[in-house]
């Protein structure tokens, strides 16, 4: 497409749904600058991106598209590798691809590991996710859910505030192949185990990565690590109502993301 490789076009469409996010930022960025910024989240968290795919589809493989649904991201790591190519190692390896999986306290947690090529770089990129496999029993913690609403959490002074719509959240979605219903679909993030409202749907991790990768940029030889410790929830629009939004703050030294009192998702 008008002489752009596949991970030039995959950059611009991501780049394109962070545009818009950090142009909310109550810092005041230029379009241009908002742009910069964009390009910059999208390049980095492009190795996950492209990661997440190929896990998607090895579900897919395994167990129909159905397998994909209700996932909730827990954790992504980053970093380059300087085997590139070689299969990842341990048990369900195939095609560069490995998954464990275990069965804890109700929940399935699902730990993937890829080599992944972008431009010539090869990047070891490993991505946490849970899925809850039975109703919570009584006196369960949290009534079952996997994250908790969370309260007493100071935002740092200094941080960035910018507006997070569902369409936003949609379009992600639709840049980054994630269709996972809890993105979109009202309802089905509470029942997927997290403590969001029946009215809303919850943003991806890596949208939120990708957002404190364009205002903190990563260590470009060292491990990057994203942990979402919380969900970013986020209204679902009413159909002829004004649109609404979430406030998400960003630490601009330390890239940690909050919503209201609660923190969303930490750097390591």
């Amino acid at each position: 497409m008008n002489g752009l490789s596949s991970c030039d076009d995959a950059v611009e469409r991501l780049a394109a749904v962070l545009s818009g996010v950090l142009s909310t930022g109550s810092s005041g960025l230029s379009d241009r600058e908002a742009h910069r910024q964009a390009r910059r989240g999208a390049t980095a968290i492009l190795p996950a991106v492209q990661a997440m795919h190929r896990i998607q589809d090895r579900l897919w493989d395994c167990r129909g598209e159905t397998a994909w649904e209700g996932l909730v991201h827990r954790r992504c790591r980053m970093s380059p590798s300087p085997t590139g190519g070689a299969a990842a190692p341990g048990p369900a390896a195939a095609e560069g691809v490995s998954i464990r999986q275990v069965e804890r306290a109700g929940w399935e947690l699902i730990q993937a590991t890829v080599e992944a090529p972008v431009e010539g770089q090869y990047w070891r990129v490993t991505h946490e996710l849970a899925r809850r496999t039975s109703p919570p029993g009584p006196g369960t913690v949290e009534n079952g859910k996997l994250t908790a609403p969370g309260t007493g959490f100071d935002t740092p002074s200094g941080c960035v505030f910018y507006r997070l719509t569902d369409s936003d959240v949609g379009s992600w979605a639709q840049a980054s192949g994630d269709r996972n219903p809890i993105h979109l679909m009202p309802g089905r993030a509470a029942a997927a185990g997290l403590s969001v409202g029946p009215g809303e749907v919850v943003a991806h991790g890596l949208l939120l990565g990708a957002i404190s990768l364009a205002l903190v940029q990563p260590s470009p030889s060292r491990q990057n690590g994203l942990v979402f410790i919380g969900s970013a929830d986020v209204p679902a629009s009413e159909c002829g109502a004004e649109e609404s939004w979430a406030t998400l703050a960003v630490d601009p030294v330390s890239g940690d993301i909050a919503q209201g009192r609660r923190p969303v998702l930490r750097r390591q």
